[in-house]
């Protein structure tokens, strides 16, 4: 339960916020949009999109890891923080806590935009727009704060997080390369290169706008 059922409920909240943010209730592209407006909706629409598949994927994380915790034996190790960080279940810990962290932040990266977007580029909107974007980058950054103050804690055995949020993402990172090139897991291969295909591709669609 420690590793994935605290994260399953609330990672499947934020997918139902953003499955609308992604499809149908997101800022509609428009002909009479400046080229700063237009990067800025595509940009909105890249970022739910970007989240939505990640929050998918942390409950994936989760329901599987918790499914084999059940069923499986489990090894002997000193505490539950060593087992999940240095164990055989790093990998789907940081898995479920960077994708679940970077789903998170990206949905709140949302509402700023959205924010922004429907008043802050609209006179009738006044001061509203930029207030309700300034609170959500706000808190944005206070959630940072949160989780680079909890990943730096260690247990009573002096197991240590990591140093900060980017650190977490960094040894997903090394352990996702570590199941392609020492266990030879091909799939996780395929995906790391289709994603790395998508960032470039998403990118250069926000990036290059027409009429700019």
């Amino acid at each position: 339960r420690a590793l994935g059922g605290n994260m399953q409920g609330t990672a499947a909240l934020l997918t139902g916020g953003l499955v609308p943010l992604a499809s149908f209730a997101g800022p509609k592209p428009q002909s009479s949009d400046s080229p700063n407006t237009a990067r800025l909706k595509r940009l909105h629409m890249l970022v739910a999109w970007t989240s939505l598949v990640s929050e998918l994927t942390a409950i994936m994380y989760a329901t599987i890891a918790r499914n084999v915790l059940l069923e499986a034996a489990v090894p002997h190790t000193h505490s539950l923080k060593e087992l999940l960080l240095r164990g055989e279940y790093a990998l789907a810990w940081t898995g479920v806590n960077s994708h679940f962290l970077f789903g998170l932040l990206g949905f709140v990266s949302t509402v700023s935009l959205n924010a922004w977007l429907s008043f802050g580029c609209n006179c009738a909107g006044g001061r509203i727009g930029p207030a309700l974007a300034c609170g959500a980058s706000s808190a944005l950054l206070l959630m940072l704060s949160v989780v680079n103050s909890a990943v730096g804690k260690g247990d009573a055995q002096s197991v240590q997080h990591l140093p900060s949020h980017l650190g977490l993402f960094q040894r997903y990172a090394f352990l996702l390369l570590a199941e392609v090139f020492v266990r030879r897991k091909m799939l996780i291969g395929i995906a790391i290169a289709l994603s790395a295909v998508a960032v470039v591709q998403g990118a250069l669609w926000v990036v290059q706008v027409p009429g700019d």
